[in-house]
């Protein structure tokens, strides 16, 4: 062999030896990569609330998906979407159960459509006040409601509190039960509440809150009935001159989740999210009573604001008896004995 083939020769192995040395570094560095990613992989979700930025609600979400990033040293993390960008609470609860929505908070009301036992939550002047819907709620029967969203796609997680409903009109102060009668009241979209209505002679208005500034603003409808962080949040003391408060039912809304998006997780995930969740309930109670109770004040430098009497409250639900008796018996009767003792006890 010439000296001239022999450095070739030399020069060629050299370059198969540099080249194989190469590609064992890039797909070393490439088993690397693949491996602090799988080991650090985001996971992002996506998170729906009918009602503005600045009521409880969307506070809840907000902390909910701060306490999620925190727990999973930022491996989660929630976009919270607020005031209805991505619908309304029926809509919403429908994309969980295709898997297009993570997570939203609707009322017990718009799951009634999905069991009808929710509706127990809403049924008129059962509950004293906000400890005692927590007693009862975060008891044995609250749980219990929870676990019935098992085999609709969803995973219940807690109950965040809307607060006590109250009524506002633009024609007369309520305060007595012949002042509703006439009425054109706003109601959500569940038979209970347009019963509820029409039970005290009002003429129930069913429709979506995203609709109702401007149905009160053209006066299709008289008024409505909300808690006192909706009434704000939504400014319809802009187009509502009274605020009676009957305090006629409590509103729960429950933190729910995608079942498709819960399962995606390992154990620890899970159960980092339902710890997360617990701890945002007790923030977003918290600051549900404390607007609340601030915002009545506010309230009533816009609005002519009155107590209705705790005797005209007592007509009230005597004139209601029907209609609570109607939708008990739509109840399954273990649902209703559970919770009329859970009733009981906590008081």
């Amino acid at each position: 062999m010439s000296i001239r083939h022999a450095l070739l020769n030399k020069t060629l192995l050299n370059k198969a030896q540099h080249t194989n040395v190469l590609l064992k570094t890039v797909s070393t560095l490439g088993l690397i990569l693949t491996f602090a990613t799988t080991a650090h992989a985001e996971i992002t979700a996506r998170m729906g609330t009918s009602l503005p930025e600045a009521h409880p609600q969307t506070l809840g979400a907000k902390k909910f998906a701060e306490l999620v990033e925190e727990k999973s040293d930022g491996e989660i993390t929630i976009t919270v979407f607020s005031n209805g960008i991505l619908g309304n609470d029926v809509n919403m609860t429908s994309m969980l159960q295709s898997n297009t929505l993570d997570f939203t908070a609707p009322s017990t009301a718009t799951l009634s459509s999905l069991n009808p036992d929710f509706n127990i939550v809403s049924l008129p002047f059962q509950f004293d006040d906000s400890e005692h819907a927590d007693a009862v709620l975060d008891g044995e029967a609250g749980r219990a409601l929870l676990a019935s969203l098992d085999d609709k796609k969803l995973v219940a997680l807690e109950y965040w509190e809307n607060g006590f409903r109250h009524m506002t009109n633009s024609r007369r102060p309520i305060e007595t039960l012949e002042d509703i009668e006439g009425l054109k009241i706003r109601t959500m979209q569940n038979a209970l509440y347009i019963d509820l209505f029409n039970g005290l002679n009002a003429n129930a208005v069913p429709m979506s809150v995203n609709e109702l500034f401007t149905a009160m603003e053209t006066r299709t409808v008289d008024g409505q009935e909300n808690p006192y962080t909706v009434i704000d949040a939504k400014r319809f003391f802009e187009v509502q001159t009274y605020l009676s408060r009957t305090a006629h039912a409590y509103d729960a809304q429950v933190l729910v989740a995608s079942a498709g998006f819960m399962q995606s997780l390992d154990d620890a995930q899970r159960q980092l999210v339902r710890e997360a969740a617990r701890e945002a309930t007790l923030y977003q109670r918290e600051q549900s009573r404390a607007m609340n109770e601030e915002l009545l004040s506010e309230l009533q430098d816009k609005m002519t604001v009155n107590v209705v009497a705790d005797s005209e409250r007592q007509r009230m639900r005597e004139a209601l008896a029907p209609v609570i008796q109607q939708h008990t018996q739509a109840l399954d009767p273990a649902v209703v004995t559970q919770f009329q003792a859970a009733l009981a006890d906590a008081r």
